[in-house]
This record gives structure tokens, sequence and C-alpha cells, in this order.
């Protein structure tokens, strides 16, 4: 099919002209500090952990960069609070406003690659297309699935309006920078001291050969979204603890016997503000972490799902969220972390780091539901989420009737994630399954 872009050859190069002025008389050298959550990344950042997020729309036609460039440029403007580096302090990493341009390439690097290099002032996102697929790749440091989700869908919205020539119809995200630019962490936090957080007990841990150079591979399942909500009201639950099971399950499937003494223990991040009103575009999310053990507990499917929607239940509600939100906060607070130099912070960050990596065995995010205009629904094929890791890290969305669901790891047998299909399969859900080849990173 031919473009439908109203742009002539002259307004291509007219418009990021006039885009890149006005982004230049706006920038100023501003400085924001790393909200509560991102204070971590930096100084854990690893070739085999990167903390950077991969948020991808496949569209039905073949990318035009020209075009996407342009949406980029106008995509930014909005959200310049991620046109920003991030820089050492004293005590404290901060980012700061920067004139430097976000430029789309053609996908060049591995999946969920490393964007932040102390010795290199970027950028902590970048926009590249494959075929018919746009990739905005952003640092965890900037912001959370939510933040992402939000930037992808303006970037996508702007894109699809100038390709075919329309008025851009409104998304329904329009928050003021106020608002954007909130530290909600620092404003939900009540100061309270007597709300501890319970500690975690070391779970199982995957393991076996890993791929070179720290690749990751991605496997990634679509299908209907309202066949896994059928099947998850039928078990009495939601969608996440259906799918947490599900993966609970596959996972225990290929345990050793020994280690299933450990609890299988999944962390899942909360999105705090659909607890806490909030409109940020940085980090605002919680993890709870819903162990289960097999040696003490009802090794049926059922008895999972029903373990794992008590446990879930029982982690959400009002008041372990606030412990949660005011444990984050606490040390962030307490006036002896603040006047401790940052090399120091650094190696103390890295160990707690390390040893929470014990506490589970795999990360479940369900980003929810991405909303687009009606407008653009027969050009827009399938909206997926992934993110680096070190560990097994699975990322859930839904567009439309489309639910993705997105396997990221460094592990190279298959066997859980074939596992987990199985069970959705065997309950009469059709998959649709892709992959990357993880040697040469190129999709099949």
């Amino acid at each position: 099919m031919q473009s439908h872009s109203v742009y002539t050859a002259t307004a291509l190069i007219v418009r990021p002209l006039a885009s890149l002025e006005r982004i230049m008389k706006s920038m100023r050298r501003d400085w924001e500090k790393l909200d509560n959550a991102a204070k971590i990344y930096p100084s854990t950042q690893i070739k085999s952990d990167t903390h950077v997020f991969r948020f991808s729309c496949e569209l039905n036609e073949d990318i035009e960069p020209d075009i996407l460039q342009h949406a980029l440029l106008d995509t930014i403007e909005i959200f310049d609070l991620y046109q920003v580096i991030l820089k050492r302090g004293v005590f404290w990493y901060y980012l700061e406003s920067s004139d430097k341009i976000p430029m789309v390439s053609e996908e060049y690097s591995t999946v969920c690659g490393k964007l932040y290099d102390i010795d290199k002032k970027t950028l902590l996102l970048e926009v590249t297309y494959f075929h018919r697929r746009i990739n905005l790749e952003m640092s965890h440091i900037l912001t959370d699935g939510t933040g992402g989700i939000n930037f992808i869908r303006t970037l996508v919205c702007k894109y699809l309006s100038m390709k075919l020539g329309i008025d851009e119809p409104a998304l329904d995200y329009n928050a003021s920078r106020t608002q954007m630019k909130d530290d909600s962490f620092n404003r939900y936090y009540s100061g309270s001291k007597s709300l501890k957080r319970s500690r975690n007990k070391p779970s199982c841990q995957l393991s076996g050969p890993k791929f070179a150079d720290n690749r990751l591979r991605v496997i990634t399942g679509h299908m209907s979204s309202k066949s896994i909500l059928d099947i998850a009201h039928e078990h009495g639950c939601t969608m996440t603890v259906y799918l947490s099971s599900c993966l609970v399950q596959a996972i225990a499937d290929v345990l050793p016997v020994r280690e299933k003494k450990k609890p299988v223990t999944l962390c899942v991040p909360v999105n705090l503000r659909k607890y806490f009103p909030s409109e940020s575009i940085r980090n605002f999310f919680a993890t709870l972490y819903i162990p289960y053990v097999f040696s003490s507990g009802d090794t049926a499917f059922d008895g999972i799902v029903s373990a794992i929607n008590e446990k879930l239940k029982e982690n959400l509600t009002e008041e372990n969220l606030v412990r949660i939100l005011d444990g984050l906060s606490a040390a962030e607070n307490n006036f002896i972390a603040k006047i401790v130099p940052l090399r120091i912070k650094d190696f103390s960050l890295r160990r707690i780091y390390k040893r929470n990596l014990k506490n589970y065995t795999a990360t479940l995010s369900n980003v929810g539901i991405i909303t687009m205009p009606d407008v653009f629904r027969n050009y827009i094929h399938s909206f997926n989420v992934t993110i680096g890791t070190s560990k097994m890290h699975i990322c859930v969305c839904t567009y439309s009737d489309k639910l993705s669901i997105s396997f990221s790891t460094p592990f190279r047998s298959s066997e859980i994630e074939r596992r987990f299909f199985s069970i959705l399969t065997n309950a009469g859900v059709e998959v649709e399954i892709t992959a990357n080849d993880a040697e040469g990173q190129e999709d099949s």
C-alpha cells in the first residue's frame, strides 16, 4: 500500500528544522533528582542487567523513517523530562536537561541493550524501527512501564496521523508538565516509622547455560485477551493471578525435587497510580513478592491459583502499600544516608540489590490495557513490552483483544516458556508464538 502522507519534499525539510528550533529555544540546563525507585539503577546497571525497557508497536505496514523522526521530535517536546543525561553528583546521581536530539535509526543492537555509559553523555532513550515495528527503549532510571507506554502511545499516534494526513486525535493522557514531573514517592511518603516491611525468605533460583555477550532471548505469545479472562474467571481470579499460577506451575515442572523445598517466588510490580492519584511519568510502583511452597502446599493447579489469589489480595491492601511506600522512602530521607558520598552508596546499593535478587525466582509485570484512538484500529497490529534482565522477566500487555505475553531471559533453555504456553493451549487458548534469534538478535 502506498503511503497516505501529505508531506511534500519541502515539508520534510522545513518541519524538522522548525521542531529543532522550538526544542533549542525551550531548552534550559535544568536538573532533577532521581525518584526513589530510580536511585538504585545507576549503581547496579551491568551488561547482564541493563534496567532497560523495550516498548514495541507493530503496525500493518512498513515504517517510514522520515515521518517517524518528525513524530519523535514532536513527542519529545511533550515528554521533555526525558530529554536528559545522567550525571554523578557528590551524594547522588541526578538528571540534567540536554540539547541532544533523539534520532530515529534502523534497529541495530541487541534487545534491551545498555543505554547508559558513565563515559558517554547520551540520552537514556532511543527509538528504532524494524520493518513494521517501532521500538522505544528507555532506561528504568527515567520511568516505569506506565511512563513508557504513554510515550510510545503518543509517538505512534503522531506517526500515524502524519502518515495518514489526518488531524491528530486526542489520547486519554493530557497531564500538565507539573503533574508529569511529580515525584509521587515523595508526595505520598507519610514519614511513619512504625510500619516495617517484612523480610522475604530466599527462593529457588533458575540456573543453566546462558547466551554469550549477555544476549537475551525473547519469546512472545499473542492470544485473545477475552479467552484468558474467561478462563481466569472460571478459576475465580484475575488475569494476573491466573498467568502467575501458570508461570509457577511451569517453573515447578522443571525444578529438581530438592529445589522445591524453597518457595517459587514471583516478583509482581504494582502500579501505585491505581491506589495513589498521580499523573507522573516518572517511576511510581512497588513490588510484591508472592511465594508458593510445593513441599507444604496443594500441588494441584487449582490449589496454586487459590494460594496465589489469597496472597495477592493480602498484599494489595492500602495498609500494606503504605508500608511498602514508606519503607522505600525512609532510607532516602534518612539524614545519614543523605550525606554519605556517592561511591559508598554505589557499593551499598549493589550489595542490597544482589541480596534482593535471591528473594524471588522470576518477575511477572502486567502493564495492563493499552488504548489508542479508534481511527487507528486497522493500522495497528499489536503492542509488546520487554525488559532487560539477568533472571527471567515476563511482561504482559493488552491492545484491543490481543494479549501479548513476552518472556525475556538470558538462559538458553526455553523449557519454562514451552510449558507455560502449553498450559494455555491445553486450556483451549490459541497462541501465536514469535521469538528472536538470541545469537543473531533477529526475529523469527
